[in-house]
């Protein structure tokens, strides 16, 4: 007989974690995931929704509570979906990541024990935020959900990017502009921030003038209309020096989102490459590229999107990175024509790595694969595929405090 679950509430003691944090409880049977529920409480919830496997909860009382609960300092704070362990504490939530990132190693064989890098900074770490416009202003979304949650702030970002928020908001409402964005992005490198607006309607033509002077002459305004990213006013880049580089970045290149935890992972990376020669996918704006090639590795960068592209070879002919090749194209396409590659590295979208991807990098025969991934279900799933490699050493780096995500470097080496 089908469980229907119609009671208004139920109370159960959480057992575990799901992927995203979330609390684990049993009913009947049947996995329950809670939002901010924390391990060892005993919880009144309803059920939101009964999928075939498992169930979503929602948390209404905690009758006993955990002792690593703390007080979320954010307002918006389980309405917004951007943070998922405001609730507990920075060290339980490292805890629970590593716990969660052990559970899926173990469905490819791997036991070994993980090293977490923390991040030094829980809040103000982010250099972007993607804030989506509606009828009430700038505004985030609500946890699975396309509902918007209207922010004034973000404690993610810096209080220079928080600044920037209340001054678009009142220049889309004193124009009355909000018809004419579906989004705005806003990125920021040391002291100066660049602005992206996003149109989905091109019937005014917008001045910017007057907001550029209440920004600042450290802000660069671009528009992107159908796709088609240009430059408004103010900086055309983005500027920054990483590992002894100078990078200039264009606003919507890739760029990791923690510097300081980008950094480390690049610089752990460095470490791990075999050999003098090194095949770099999804190279991005080039900055792992760049600090390879200045230690003398022999490196082709490989990078499908334009506006990262022109960033790698920005910094290739600004930094006289004779070692750098930087090829704009496909991985699955362009990498099977390589040749005496040692180490190659991936750091793929969450979708993970295309099946063509996966079988040339089977059919290389390098003596390492260095694996960066930003989704631990898609890294196991192509772990599996990887069958000439085996899974040596993992690290877990948080790039995204205080949120469900995080960074995983995985080290495989060929099998012989």
């Amino acid at each position: 007989m089908k469980n229907t679950f119609d009671k208004n509430s139920y109370i159960s003691v959480i057992d575990g974690y799901g992927y995203d944090g979330e609390g684990v409880a049993r009913l009947e049977g049947k996995v329950v995931f809670i939002p901010y529920a924390l391990r060892g409480e005993k919880v009144k919830f309803s059920i939101k929704s009964n999928q075939s496997s498992f169930l979503r909860g929602k948390l209404i009382e905690i009758q006993s509570k955990s002792n690593k609960r703390t007080l979320p300092p954010c307002p918006y704070f389980t309405k917004c979906g951007g943070c998922n362990y405001q609730h507990t504490t920075y060290e339980n939530e490292l805890g629970i990541k590593k716990e969660l990132l052990k559970g899926q190693l173990k469905k490819v064989g791997f036991e070994k024990e993980i090293e977490v890098i923390p991040s030094s900074k829980e809040y103000s770490y982010r250099n972007k935020i993607h804030l989506f416009v509606g009828e009430q202003g700038l505004s985030l979304k609500e946890r699975g959900s396309n509902n918007l949650c209207k922010i004034d702030k973000c404690l993610l970002i810096s209080e220079e990017m928080n600044r920037a928020i209340g001054i678009i908001d009142s220049f889309f409402a004193a124009q009355t502009l909000y018809d004419q964005y579906s989004d705005v992005i806003i990125r920021q490198e040391n002291e100066n921030l660049c602005v992206i607006f996003n149109r989905n309607k091109t019937d005014k033509q917008i001045k910017y003038q007057g907001l550029y002077l209440i920004l600042g002459s450290h802000f660069g305004i671009f528009e992107t209309i159908k796709g088609m990213t240009e430059f408004r006013m103010g900086l055309k880049y983005l500027e920054a020096s990483e590992h002894n580089l100078n990078c200039k970045f264009l606003p919507n290149s890739f760029h990791q989102i923690n510097g300081e935890i980008g950094k480390a992972i690049y610089e752990y990376v460095a470490t791990k490459v075999l050999g003098k020669s090194v095949a770099n996918c999804y190279s991005g704006a080039g900055v792992l590229s760049g600090y390879l090639a200045s230690l003398n590795k022999r490196v082709m960068a490989i990078e499908l999107g334009e506006s990262e592209h022109q960033d790698a070879e920005r910094l290739k002919e600004e930094n006289n990175l004779f070692y750098l090749t930087n090829l704009k194209g496909d991985c699955a396409e362009v990498l099977p024509k390589l040749e005496e590659i040692d180490s190659i590295i991936v750091d793929p979208p969450r979708a993970g790595l295309d099946k063509r991807v996966v079988e040339s990098i089977n059919m290389k025969g390098c003596q390492r694969l260095i694996y960066i991934s930003c989704n631990s279900a898609t890294l196991v799933r192509d772990i599996s595929r990887l069958v000439e490699y085996k899974l040596s050493e993992v690290k877990l780096f948080d790039m995204f405090a205080r949120t469900g995500e995080y960074e995983v470097v995985a080290i495989l080496d060929k099998i012989k």
